[in-house]
């Protein structure tokens, strides 16, 4: 009797496996650790701790941020063009790597000077992080569209950014503070805290550049080098799904940047609650979240990603309106009841407004006919950076405008006034914000049929 070996089972066209997709969203723990930390801790730190003005400090994160929106661009375009045998984006995920912890470290690490020359250390710093970050962030955007032409691998491959994310807000947004707090506050424990979370920034994203070495990669399309600036706009703006839901983001960004900066401020000033239960509360959201991941994907097979997006928006944005009954010493079960709910919602909110922003990648390509996902990673990371600086800078004025006495302790109770601007950076914006997306995705139509088109020739 002769046995015949059963063939191996064909992957469909564009499959992405659990490890290469893993692989890839692994650098999202990086990259979210080293935008949260800053957007939750640093206003937060420097008027309470360094006492420096909220509204002097929300200009000068402003002023660093304009600076890291202007690198975005040239670095998206340096990675179209990069040729090596590391492909084209990976070379600048390993060159940017320690780069990115030493700026990081760099950050809460003020020297004891005048308060001029702080502001002008503060500018540096500010400065070397836009430009470290940018280095990874926008190649690293860039690689999904590359990884695979498939409308749903697209979504696998971002449950997994999804996945670490989390992981990387818990850290950035909670862990850091907590552990800062642990190691005595003030500016020893917020240095001390940076070196420890500056290392793991740096080792993340140097182990991101290996965990990738087996995914597809795009090589430069010929003559790539002399498409114009000018021919790039008018190829983004003819993208209009892209432009839609780039409304959508800058909505959703300054909402969630405007809440997270305000964040310890209510915790401690509204709740009388510690760095300590900020990290339960983020913790268990985020954990919610990655649990929600296999329900997230199969949600948006069965309904579409645009419906399931919607709904997600909408319940994150009532729930975040609960916020306004919460009260000094909010009980430890309320408090984990808002989390899981924020949890359950914000995971839609993140995996399919990702995946929806990487099929408009996919259509520039079928559009234009030229492989530009460092140019298109650059516009999102450029949306991005625009609300975290434009965030920083509004809560600030709000608290420097409302009467927020700096001097106070952080636990101390403030003016009506001052409360009031506190509540409006971590509710009032967010929700105002979030409908506002959600009435943009009304003009948003990307459907997977309508990425099955052959590419266009490039003009």
């Amino acid at each position: 009797m002769n046995l015949v070996a059963a063939p191996a089972p064909v992957k469909p066209a564009g499959f992405v496996s659990n490890w290469q997709a893993a692989g890839w969203g692994f650098g999202t723990l990086a990259t979210s650790t080293m935008l949260n930390a800053p957007t939750a801790a640093l206003l937060f730190f420097l008027v309470t701790v360094i006492k420096l003005d909220p509204l002097a400090v929300g200009a000068l994160i402003f002023a660093g941020k304009i600076i890291d929106v202007l690198t975005d661009p040239p670095i998206g375009a340096l990675s179209d063009k990069t040729s090596s045998r590391f492909g084209r984006r990976r070379p600048w995920l390993l060159g940017s790597s320690f780069a990115c912890g030493v700026a990081f470290a760099l950050l809460f690490n003020i020297p004891d000077v005048g308060v001029t020359a702080t502001y002008l250390y503060m500018f540096v710093v500010l400065t070397l992080f836009a430009i470290t970050y940018t280095s990874f962030q926008v190649p690293y955007m860039a690689m999904p569209t590359e990884m695979t032409d498939d409308y749903h691998q697209r979504t696998k491959i971002m449950s997994w950014r999804v996945v670490f994310m989390s992981f990387g807000n818990v850290a950035g947004a909670g862990a850091f503070a907590a552990l800062a707090s642990q190691l005595g506050g003030g500016r020893a424990g917020y240095g001390e805290a940076a070196v420890y979370f500056g290392f793991m920034i740096a080792l993340a994203m140097f182990a991101t550049f290996f965990f990738t070495g087996s995914s597809r990669q795009t090589t430069v399309t010929p003559g790539q080098d002399k498409i114009s600036i000018r021919q790039h706009m008018v190829w983004l703006l003819m993208n209009k799904q892209l432009m839609i839901l780039m409304g959508t983001k800058i909505s959703i960004y300054l909402g969630v940047f405007a809440s997270l900066t305000t964040a310890l401020f209510f915790f401690k000033s509204i709740l009388k609650l510690d760095e300590t239960v900020f990290f339960m509360v983020f913790g268990a959201q985020m954990a919610t979240t990655i649990l929600c991941m296999p329900a997230c994907n199969w949600l948006a097979k069965r309904i579409g990603k645009k419906p399931a997006y919607v709904g997600s928006l909408i319940g994150f944005c009532l729930v975040v309106g609960t916020w306004l009954l919460a009260s000094a010493n909010e009980p430890t079960p309320l408090l984990l009841a808002r989390a899981i709910l924020l949890g359950a919602f914000g995971a839609g909110a993140h995996l399919y407004g990702q995946s929806m922003l990487i099929d408009t990648f996919a259509l520039d390509y079928q559009l234009t006919g030229q492989r530009r996902e460092g140019v298109l990673a650059a516009s999102f990371s450029f949306v991005e950076k625009i609300c975290m600086a434009l965030a920083p800078f509004i809560v600030g004025f709000l608290l420097s405008m409302l009467g927020f006495n700096k001097e106070l302790d952080p636990t101390a109770d403030q003016t009506a006034s001052a409360v009031k601007a506190i509540y409006i950076g971590f509710v009032g914006i967010p929700i105002v914000c979030q409908i506002a997306s959600i009435v943009l995705l009304r003009f948003y139509h990307l459907a997977e049929a309508d990425l099955q088109q052959p590419a266009q020739a490039g003009s």
